[in-house]
């Protein structure tokens, strides 16, 4: 979030080029949709508060001691048998990511960085690149959010946001869209507690790369919050490294990779695609506290909702009871799973005949396990 007590000038493109051509080009600049907003309206899309300054040095110094160390980018590969890169965008060429969003002239940044995390760690846990999970952000902040005192002004930090998300869970965004300050009028629907997601854990990673490493090779993505300068603003592409610039605030995005070779993270921002590369950014190891401030790691998520119409692509069982399996479509293997064996039965018969039939059906899938199916 940015602070008022700094006295910030705003983004100056060509000291920015100068600086950059000084040090060798370490990253492309260049005019984003950030830089074409006044500092006022760059500041709001900033949402995590600043601690303290002495505070915010410690935490940049311990990032860059970090950085100098080879161990901290050779202790998760030598360690876990965790690669020396990664990127959920591409995973054996499947792309386990979501879209990037535009969170707008709110500092809502924790909700899309925390939800962008769920997403993929929902997909990637599962193993279902096409899982086309898409949930809301305007719960979590509107909503939980609110209810912890945050607001687009304020801003708010990731751990609130994953501790909502495991004492309450949020929706999916068609029960609630998001809208920059809510100003389309949105209101969470009534049977939000039917498409819902939680997770049941979730921890903190900071100040410890060779976990972050690991939890993003293991479940695809963790939450991670840095200090924005202003040559940050027209990044388009490379390997960030500040040159130039003052603190402009605190921000909160979704680490979806590294790269050991090139030094650096890789992450989703909530900026549009107009900002970066396509509304990602890779920063260097040790940049802007990106290892030492807060970051948070995501254990899995838990998803309760009707499939929707699904095509059912397979199914398995044996002679034990209760050991059915669908096969829905970007969905995988579900466990049919109810409490009476005669209904597990009737699910079954039409589940075989929808699919012999062509027809899709629609299942209540409680985490893994059909409790209800209807065939259209």
């Amino acid at each position: 979030m940015a602070d008022p007590s700094t006295n910030r000038t705003p983004v100056d493109l060509d000291r920015v080029r100068t600086e950059l051509a000084s040090t060798g080009h370490p990253w492309i600049m260049g005019e984003t949709t950030m830089t074409i907003l006044d500092e006022t309206q760059r500041g709001i899309r900033l949402g995590v508060p600043l601690p303290p300054e002495n505070e915010r040095r410690q935490l940049e110094s311990h990032a860059k001691t970090i950085a100098a160390s080879q161990a901290a980018r050779t202790t998760a590969v030598a360690g876990t048998g965790v690669g020396a890169q990664f990127d959920g965008r591409d995973v054996g060429g499947a792309n386990y990511v979501t879209p990037v969003k535009d969170q707008g002239d709110c500092g809502s940044c924790v909700a899309f960085g925390t939800v962008g995390a769920m997403e993929t760690v929902a997909a990637y846990t599962r193993g279902q690149p096409g899982l086309q999970l898409d949930l809301s952000e305007a719960h979590l902040f509107y909503t939980h959010g609110a209810n912890d005192n945050a607001t687009c002004d304020t801003g708010w930090m990731p751990d609130r946001a994953l501790k909502a998300c495991h004492d309450v869970g949020i929706t999916y965004e068609n029960y609630f869209p998001y809208s920059p300050r809510n100003r389309a009028g949105a209101v969470l629907s009534a049977d939000w507690p039917n498409r819902l997601a939680t997770i049941p854990s979730y921890g903190s990673l900071t100040g410890n790369p060779a976990a972050m490493k690991e939890q993003i090779s293991a479940r695809g993505a963790i939450v991670a919050c840095l200090l924005v300068y202003q040559d940050f603003f027209s990044y388009h592409s490379g390997v960030y490294r500040h040159v130039t610039g003052e603190l402009a605030g605190g921000h909160c995005v979704t680490l979806v990779g590294y790269d050991d070779n090139q030094g650096c993270w890789i992450a989703k921002n909530s900026w549009s695609t107009g900002w970066g590369d396509s509304g990602f950014f890779r920063i260097a190891y040790g940049e802007c506290a990106i290892e030492t401030w807060q970051v948070e790691q995501v254990g899995a998520v838990n998803l309760r909702s009707w499939t929707g119409s699904t095509p059912v692509l397979g199914l398995w069982s044996n002679d034990s009871d209760r050991n059915t399996w669908a096969y829905l479509q970007n969905l995988g293997w579900l466990h049919l799973a109810a409490d009476d064996e005669a209904i597990n039965k009737a699910m079954l018969i039409e589940l075989v005949a929808a699919k012999q039939g062509g027809r899709p059906v629609n299942a209540f899938n409680n985490n893994g396990t059909i409790i209800e199916t209807y065939v259209f």
